[in-house]
Parts: C-alpha cells; structure tokens; sequence
C-alpha cells in the first residue's frame, strides 16, 4: 500500500490495519499455500502478487513499518521520518 493512501486512513484504521498485518505475519507459513481467506484479505490490504511467498514476506514487513511509522508520526509529528 502506497504511503499516500496511509495518509487517508484515520488513526483507528492504521491501528487496525497493523493488527491485521500483525496477524499475517505471525501466521503466514511460505511453505504452506495460502488460503482462500489470506488471499482475499492479502488483496484487500493492497498485495497483488501471492505468488512468490519471500516476496509476499518482504512485502508485509514493509507494509508494517510504513504503517508504524505513519501512526508514529501521528502520535508524536515532532518525529521525523525513519529508514528502512
């Protein structure tokens, strides 16, 4: 998911959406297929690409810190922004 559209969601939906990726990344097993359920909710959050589960990893950590640091940013605006 695109930072802009991090930007649009109000605090209470960022705090969901990291429970949510939270969830995913503790739950997720790349040798396992995904279910039909991890897909529709992988593509609600904005993943298009399941095929590949390294990447799909990759991607969730990424999308978790991108959400963090905009809630962080949120809390405390004083706090710049933080690397990858």
């Amino acid at each position: 998911m695109k930072n802009q559209i991090l930007k649009e969601l109000s605090v209470s939906e960022l705090n969901a959406r990291a429970e949510l990726l939270k969830e995913l990344c503790l739950n997720l097993d790349p040798y396992t297929p995904l279910s039909d359920e991890d897909k529709t909710t992988l593509n609600d959050l904005g993943f298009e690409e399941l095929d590949d589960p390294f990447r799909l990893t990759n991607a969730l950590i990424l999308s978790m810190e991108d959400t963090l640091e905009e809630i962080q940013k949120r809390e405390d605006p004083s706090s710049g922004p933080t690397l990858h």
